[in-house]
C-alpha cells in the first residue's frame, strides 16, 4: 500500500509499503515518511515551505496566498505521481486539500467577483477556486488514466462548502444566559467589565485592521509585538476567568458543540448524572430553540442531538453531550473562542467560505454500476466498501456498510464479500517516532491557524 498526505498521520506508521505523513506533519521533519529514506527521494518542497501545512492567508496579500496554494498544490499532485509509480500496490490513497483553504478564504471573491479587491487582484482572487477544482479535475484525470483500466477509484471529499456569513459563539451565549459562570476576584471582574465596554480580542484586531496592520500584527514574530499582545492578553476575558466550580455547560469545537460540567468526567464538574444532566440538557434545548437568526428570519437552530443519539463505542462519553445545526448553514456555530467578542454573532474579516454536511462521492472501476446515483451513502461507507474490493474481509465492528447498490451483480459474486471479528486482534500501528514538545507547539498553532482549536 501507498499512503500519501492524509491528516493527522504525524507521525507515520510502519505500514506494509511507503508513508508520507500529511497536514499537521512539522514543517522540515526528517521522519515525516515510512521508510524514512524515501524523504530523499522526494522533491525539494516549494518555496521553502514544508509540503504539508496550511500556506497563512492576510487580507491585501490575497494574490501571494492564491500563488503559493496553487504551487504546493501542484507539487502534492506531483508527488502523488511520483509514488503511485515508483512500486507496485494494491491499495494507494492520496489526499488534496487545497481545494478546502482555497473555499475557506476565496468563496466571497468568488460571489461578488473580487470586487472590494484592487484591480490587478480582482480577477484571480474571483476565479481561483473555480481554477484549483478545474486544475484538480485534469490532473485526477491523469492520476485515474495511468492507474491503469483495472483500477478501482474512489473520489470523495469529507465534507461540501458554502458561504460562511456569520459565527455564533457559542460560549459568548452560555455566558450570557448564566451556564458559564466568572471567578469572583477582583481582576475577573476588571476583565468582565472592560468586555462589556467593548473591549475584547474581536474589538482589537479590527482596529488594527483600520491601520491596516490587522493580519501582521496577528501573524507577527516580533518579540516587541509578542510581548504588547501577551500584556492586552491579561486584561482580556479569557477560559482562565471561568468559575468551573459553578458552570454547568461549555462549547469546545468546530459547529459549537455543548458539553455538560459533568461529575465524575470533567475536572471540575458539578451536575450530577442521571435526573439534574438530563433535566439541564432540556433546558439548553429549550433555550437554543428560543435563538432566532441575526436577521431576525426565524429560529437559529434547526436540528438538536443528544450525544447519546449520534455517537457510540467506548469513548462516546467523552463526547459532547449536545450537537446542534443551524438553519442557515451560512451562520456557523463555533466552540473554538473563548469571549471575543460581547455579541453573539460576529462577521469574520479573514474566512467567507465553510463547511457543508454533503460532499461527493464518485466510484468507478470494472464492474460498477455505470450512470448509477447513489443516495443515502455515508463518509463512513468508505473503508467497508474499499476493503470489500481489495478482497478483504470486513470488520464486523466497523462503522459504515459496504455499498453494494454501486456494484453490479457479477462484481459481487466475484468479490463474495465477507465479515469478521476483530476481537483480539492487536496490529502494529506503533509510530515510528515520538513528537518533540516544539513540534506539538507547531502543531497547535496550525490547528488554531484552521479554526479546530482555541
Amino acid at each position: 500500500m501507498i499512503v500519501y498526505n492524509v491528516p493527522v498521520t504525524y507521525p507515520p506508521e510502519r505500514v506494509n509499503g511507503l508513508m508520507v505523513s500529511g497536514l499537521m506533519t512539522p514543517p522540515g521533519a526528517k521522519d515525516a515518511t515510512y521508510p524514512r529514506e524515501l524523504l530523499n527521494e522526494l522533491e525539494p518542497p516549494q518555496l521553502g515551505k514544508d509540503i504539508y501545512g496550511h500556506t497563512p492567508f492576510r487580507r491585501g496579500h490575497e494574490a501571494e496566498f492564491i500563488r503559493e496554494l496553487l504551487d504546493i498544490h501542484a507539487y502534492n499532485f506531483r508527488t502523488a505521481r511520483f509514488l503511485m509509480h515508483r512500486q507496485p500496490w494494491d491499495l494507494f490513497v492520496a489526499e488534496f486539500q487545497h481545494t478546502d483553504t482555497m473555499a475557506h478564504f476565496m468563496w466571497k471573491h468568488m460571489e461578488d467577483k473580487g470586487a472590494d479587491l484592487p484591480e490587478p487582484v480582482r480577477e484571480v482572487a474571483a476565479n481561483a477556486l473555480r481554477d484549483i477544482y478545474t486544475d484538480v479535475d485534469a490532473k485526477l484525470g491523469q492520476l485515474i488514466q495511468e492507474s491503469g483500466e483495472d483500477t478501482f477509484v474512489v473520489v470523495m471529499s469529507d465534507h461540501g462548502h458554502g458561504r460562511l456569513k456569520q459565527f455564533f459563539a457559542v460560549n459568548i451565549w452560555l455566558l450570557q444566559k448564566g451556564y458559564i459562570q466568572l471567578k469572583p476576584d477582583a481582576m475577573t471582574r476588571l476583565k468582565y467589565a472592560l468586555y462589556r465596554l467593548g473591549l475584547s480580542p474581536s474589538s482589537l484586531y479590527h482596529l488594527a485592521l483600520r491601520f491596516g496592520v490587522g493580519d501582521d500584527v496577528f501573524r507577527s514574530e516580533d518579540e516587541r509585538v509578542n510581548t504588547t499582545k501577551r500584556r492586552l492578553k491579561g486584561f482580556l476575558l479569557s477560559w482562565g476567568d471561568i468559575d468551573w466550580s459553578r458552570t454547568r455547560a461549555f462549547s469546545l469545537g468546530y459547529g459549537g458543540p455543548i458539553f455538560v460540567n459533568l461529575k465524575g468526567r470533567e475536572p471540575q464538574g458539578n451536575v450530577e448524572p442521571g435526573a439534574e444532566y438530563e433535566a439541564l440538557l432540556d433546558q439548553l434545548i429549550a433555550d437554543l430553540k428560543t435563538i432566532t437568526e441575526p436577521a431576525g428570519r426565524g429560529p437559529l437552530v434547526s436540528e438538536i442531538y443528544r450525544g447519546r443519539e449520534i455517537y457510540s463505542g467506548p469513548f462516546a462519553r467523552r463526547g459532547p453531550d449536545l450537537v446542534f445545526l443551524t438553519r442557515d448553514p451560512s451562520v456557523l456555530g463555533t466552540g473554538l473562542v473563548e469571549f471575543n467578542s460581547k455579541d453573539w454573532f460576529r462577521r469574520m474579516p479573514r474566512k467567507s467560505g465553510s463547511h457543508r454536511m454533503d460532499g461527493i462521492l464518485f466510484l468507478s472501476g470494472p464492474g460498477m454500476r455505470q450512470g448509477y446515483s447513489l443516495s443515502g451513502a455515508s463518509i463512513m461507507d468508505i473503508a467497508p466498501t474499499v476493503l470489500a474490493l481489495l478482497g478483504v474481509p470486513v470488520p464486523n465492528e466497523m462503522d459504515g456498510r459496504v455499498l453494494e447498490a454501486a456494484l453490479s451483480g457479477a462484481l459481487l459474486d466475484e468479490l463474495n464479500i465477507t465479515f469478521a471479528s476483530t476481537e483480539g486482534l492487536k496490529p502494529d500501528l506503533a509510530p515510528t517516532t515520538e513528537m518533540s514538545p516544539e513540534d506539538e507547539e507547531i502543531l497547535v498553532t496550525r490547528l488554531r491557524d484552521l479554526g479546530y482549536i482555541a
